[in-house]
């Protein structure tokens, strides 16, 4: 068994994007023996490595969904007896300094699984997890939480590292794949330390509604809202219910005083989205406790 410090997954369909996150590790990764798996999904990429010590497999795959995707890389580490100290799912346009690798030896020996921040790529601005240094975070942390940002315990917690293929882009529910595998791992015995010793890069949100219409932007609202609507239901959140209906409600406010009323009237709309969302989820998860009651 080939025996790695690290091991990281990414998908693609971009070949500038992923050229560049495989760059910045093979320039920066100097002495740490790295396994990186890229599923391809119809564009080549044609990469010469200069660290001795960084490993590349790509696998060639039709268009299909983030989840699935990852988990076909998952498969191909486990079928052939491939192993590390610990994996994590960076992005295709995620990047990293020299920083993340020379520390990352002095995070590895300290043997627990941990919650990044992600900046923006080349600043120090959180683009996503801020919290204490060196605390817990739980699943009440889960604003903070993301497939790039968590460095898990791979030998440790494998039987337990896969995606759900319904939640995630692409999929039935388009997000929280990433807050899944979070609860999932805490509920397995896994403990998650905050720390920005290491961190990783992505490039800055930008006004991406801004040349949409009112429609697209609905939709792209429900689509992601479904993802935690369906865990809320799967791990009973039930606390988190106020907070995931009243910052649509929030926003809508926000940007109406803004005067962007088409922002505006999309998280009002929203607003009435989540409320449906999760009126259909708790019938589903009715129906559902009422069919094993009965032996159905």
């Amino acid at each position: 068994m080939r025996n790695y410090s690290l091991i990281m997954i990414t998908t693609h369909q971009n070949d500038v994007a992923i050229s560049d996150l495989l760059k910045s590790v093979d320039e920066n990764s100097k002495d740490l023996s790295i396994l990186i798996v890229i599923v391809s999904q119809g564009i080549k990429v044609n990469f010469s490595i200069k660290n001795s010590l960084l490993n590349l497999i790509f696998i060639d795959e039709a268009k299909i969904s983030l989840s699935k995707a990852r988990n076909i890389a998952l498969n191909y580490v486990s079928q052939n007896n491939l192993s590390a100290d610990y994996i994590m799912f960076p992005d295709d346009d995620s990047s990293f300094d020299a920083v993340f690798f020379e520390n990352f030896k002095s995070i590895q020996s300290l043997g627990s699984n941990y919650i990044t921040p992600i900046y923006n790529t080349g600043t120090k601005d959180v683009y996503l997890g801020k919290k204490p240094n060196d605390t817990v975070v739980s699943i009440r942390d889960y604003n903070m939480v993301g497939s790039p940002n968590q460095i898990i315990q791979y030998s440790k917690f494998k039987d337990f590292i896969y995606f759900d293929e319904e939640l995630g882009v692409g999929a039935k529910y388009g997000s929280s794949e990433d807050l899944d595998l979070f609860i999932r791992l805490n509920l397995a015995g896994a403990k998650f330390i905050y720390t920005d010793r290491i961190y990783t890069y992505h490039p800055k949100k930008t006004d991406v509604y801004k040349h949409k219409s009112l429609k697209e932007i609905v939709s792209r609202f429900r689509n992601y809202s479904s993802g935690f609507a369906l865990l809320i239901f799967r791990y009973r959140l039930y606390s988190f219910i106020p907070t995931y209906i009243f910052r649509t409600f929030a926003a809508f406010l926000v940007f109406a005083v803004k005067l962007n009323f088409k922002l505006s009237l999309a998280y009002l709309i929203q607003f009435f989205v989540r409320i449906q969302l999760l009126w259909f989820f708790w019938l589903n998860n009715k129906k559902s406790n009422n069919n094993e009651y009965s032996g159905n």
